[in-house]
């Protein structure tokens, strides 16, 4: 299941530019009100509103980002709707900020860009996955050389079982 399919129709039709400039105030609970009272990252499964700590993590993530649809001519209407956003914490985010993706030809139609972005979340989702395992296995080793204990399992958590 895509977070998508919660969102109004089926996240298959445009909901509206995200406005303002503040993610935590503005377009981020915007977001949880079109799609379906979502609040958890789309990438983690973290409660985004489970603390104050955790709720200053959220972000707004474009799933197809917008410098990719700059460079290939993808309409800026679809490429700033909502439709094209989930939530996310920080580091989700962080982790796979820099997708690359060569699209030839671009999507043309709006049917062929949310399969597009389906597609790019697929990926993402599964990139951002490694990446949690790999960061998780190199804080416990820390943390075991600054505490001088034995370092913990690898990550065992629900990214690691998604």
């Amino acid at each position: 299941m895509l977070p998508f399919d919660l969102y109004r129709g089926g996240g298959r039709k445009l909901l509206g530019v995200a406005p303002g400039s503040n993610a935590r105030h503005e377009y981020c609970p915007k977001l949880i009100e079109l799609n379906g009272d979502q609040k958890r990252c789309a990438y983690c499964d973290a409660d985004l509103t489970a603390t104050y700590e955790v709720w200053l993590t959220m972000v707004l993530d474009h799933v197809i980002p917008t410098t990719l649809c700059k460079s290939n001519n993808i309409c800026s209407e679809w490429t700033w709707d909502y439709s094209n956003t989930v939530l996310a914490c920080a580091a989700c985010n962080g982790f796979c900020n820099r997708y690359k993706l060569d699209i030839n030809p671009p999507p043309d139609t709006i049917d062929a860009f949310y399969d597009l972005r389906d597609k790019i979340f697929a990926e993402r989702k599964k990139k951002i996955a490694e990446r949690h395992i790999d960061e998780r296995r190199f804080f416990n080793e820390l943390r075991a050389k600054w505490n001088g204990a034995p370092a913990a399992s690898p990550c065992c958590d629900t990214i690691a079982k998604q």
